[in-house]
């Protein structure tokens, strides 16, 4: 399998990035590392502007194709919206295109040194997997981390209703671990109208007032899940919340101590924790041993997670059965193992 990093190295088209932000610049970064020069940075129609960013005036995809004539795009954001992906497509139909990637939450890249590394631990969970469509997306996860072709990702994408049919199809107690603004909530109300009683966390406090505007009737946590309850710092973001370590103070919880304040047992989990997925799973020990819960369980933050994560459940209870599934997303979020 191509390593997108040692390509680059030896690539004797000019190199540019489409798109700003954090995920360009952990792209430059490792591009730096490895004595890779991009040529240029541009933008969608719209987001243009007069800016510059990393020292290069953003350009607009007209004008940089104007400039170098052929050149090798490097996507440096990401999005499920099917217009953006769609555009994309289109580009990626005129240039060379790869969608490189950079763990979310930090930590060591997905390259060809740490595939041998772990190739191992990948091949043992592959083969725990429930079914052909498990392992053929754990196979095309595997391709695209290491190629940034996003043709693996299109081959894998699956649609959410596919998900939300293997999990029960009566839960009766649900907790939403990084409930962002209360979407996944109001989404699994209407997917099953047997939810009685949600136990919803955020950590970030713009999100969390947000989501207490749109949810009623649940417990609601302004805190961050970890493998004990206690005290965590974050950092301050309008995103989809962040774990990150910062200057701002927030309580930590686990899913056993939550357990035991509300007196519910989940029999349904989201896991969606910025990185912190297998703290997670570890403050969730006892619900995990004794209840066994159906869990979704975010794996596309950490290069490591989509290993770690499985072996940290199957080590509590080793009668999973665990699938795994992706959701379209350029590049290769949004890609979740279901335990059942």
């Amino acid at each position: 399998m191509k390593d997108l990093w040692e390509y680059l190295k030896n690539c004797d088209k000019p190199i540019v990035l489409y798109g700003t932000g954090n995920g360009a610049d952990k792209i430059l970064a490792r591009l730096t590392s490895d004595g890779v020069q991009i040529a240029g940075i541009f933008a969608s129609d719209g987001f243009v502007r007069q800016r510059q960013f990393a020292g290069f005036t953003v350009e607009s995809y007209s004008q940089i194709e104007k400039r170098l004539g052929d050149f090798v795009v490097l996507v440096s954001f990401g999005s499920s919206r099917p217009e953006v992906i769609s555009n994309i497509l289109r580009i990626r139909q005129e240039h060379e295109l790869y969608a490189p990637d950079v763990p979310v939450c930090g930590g060591e890249i997905f390259d060809a040194a740490f595939y041998e590394k772990h190739a191992e631990e990948i091949a043992v969970v592959t083969a725990l997997l429930g079914d052909a469509k498990s392992r053929g997306c754990m196979e095309c996860t595997v391709r695209n981390k290491l190629s940034g072709d996003i043709e693996y990702l299109l081959e894998s994408a699956v649609s959410e209703d596919e998900i939300f049919a293997l999990l029960p199809p009566s839960p009766s107690v649900f907790f939403d671990l990084g409930a962002y603004n209360g979407d996944t909530v109001l989404q699994y109300r209407k997917v099953f109208p047997s939810i009685e009683t949600v136990v919803a966390v955020e950590p970030d406090a713009y999100n969390f007032r947000r989501l207490s505007r749109n949810i009623g009737n649940a417990e609601l946590v302004n805190a961050v899940i970890g493998d004990s309850s206690g005290v965590a710092h974050i950092s301050k973001s309008r995103g989809r919340g962040t774990v990150a370590s910062g200057d701002l103070e927030i309580p930590r919880v686990c899913v056993d101590d939550l357990v035991d304040r509300f007196n519910v047992v989940p029999d349904l989990i989201k896991f969606d924790i910025e990185g912190a997925e297998v703290e997670g799973i570890r403050g969730a020990k006892r619900t995990i041993s004794e209840n066994k819960p159906a869990m979704r369980i975010a794996c596309y933050h950490k290069s490591a997670d989509i290993f770690e994560i499985p072996q940290a459940v199957l080590a509590l209870r080793p009668d999973y059965k665990v699938y795994m599934r992706h959701l379209l997303s350029v590049p290769g979020w949004d890609i979740d193992f279901i335990f059942v």
